[in-house]
């Protein structure tokens, strides 16, 4: 593929730069669904959901990554990506729901036991 085809990636976590190259298309999913970018595509901002990016390369190259959470602008066929967390491997997304789930167990909790308290007082 000739140079003028592609995009400018830049991926950027709260650590730094994640991830820089240069793509033909890379694919992610926004709160209004799969998006795919190619060069001059018309310029945008939308919030990323928590799901995989896949960038297809020069030579058929594809670089696939997993993320939690993040915004994405495309703007002068730059495209940066800013996320919470990303990786090669998929995340576990059941461990995280379940430690959410503890949490908000311990504050029903905390909250039957105030009212027992409150109405122990009267």
């Amino acid at each position: 593929m000739s140079e003028n085809k592609f995009i400018n990636i830049l991926i950027t976590t709260p650590n730094g730069v994640y991830y820089q190259s240069k793509a033909f298309i890379a694919t992610f999913t926004t709160t209004e669904g799969q998006i795919g970018l190619m060069k001059e595509a018309i310029p945008f901002l939308a919030a990323l959901v928590p799901s995989k990016i896949i960038i297809k390369e020069d030579n058929n190259l594809t670089k696939t990554f997993f993320i939690d959470r993040g915004i994405v602008e495309f703007k002068n066929n730059l495209l940066s990506l800013i996320v919470n967390n990303i990786d090669t491997k998929a995340f576990d997304k059941e461990a995280k729901f379940e430690k959410v789930d503890e949490t908000k167990y311990t504050v029903i909790e905390e909250l039957v036991l105030k009212k027992k308290l409150a109405e122990q007082k009267k």
